[in-house]
């Protein structure tokens, strides 16, 4: 992320985009007090600084079967089996989010899958055979009271 002197309204511009991006540059505008072309040219500013990384949609899990969620832990043992993980696991479309962590586990992932055949499956015939893979620990979502993406690292 680009060093540029950020405002309130460039503030007020991103979270309009967070609640919805679908959003004119004339809807905000108007929401903030400024032009069309002046929201559009801050938004594309923030863009090309990396404050905004990219517009997407949220899409229901039922709708692209994928209506099981769970959080995998996942024990990489040796450092030097990292990269190779990352790689794989990210790059793995049922993968929704992946983070390093502090404690017993190096990873965790939040995945969407069809059902539970579907998990067994991703667990079995994927995370297991990683190289450097050498515990996990899965936790079923029952259900979820909050599910937003608003901002990333």
């Amino acid at each position: 992320m680009n060093n540029f002197d950020y405002d309130e309204l460039d503030h007020k511009i991103v979270e309009a985009l967070m609640t919805d991006a679908s959003q004119t540059s004339a809807n905000i505008g108007e929401l903030i007090g400024l032009s069309a072309s002046a929201t559009n040219e801050r938004i594309r500013r923030l863009k090309n600084a990396g404050v905004i990384h990219k517009t997407v949609a949220l899409v229901d899990s039922r709708f692209m079967e994928m209506e099981l969620g769970a959080f995998i832990f996942v024990l990489v043992e040796k450092k030097e089996d990292n990269a190779a993980f990352l790689k794989q696991a990210i790059a793995h479309k049922n993968v929704l989010e992946c983070h390093h962590l502090t404690g017993e586990y190096s990873y965790a992932l939040k995945v969407r899958v069809a059902n539970t055949r579907a998990l067994e499956s991703f667990i079995s015939d994927f995370l297991k055979s990683q190289t450097g893979v050498t515990k996990t620990m899965t936790q079923i979502i029952l259900s979820s009271r909050k599910e937003m993406s608003l901002v990333v690292d």
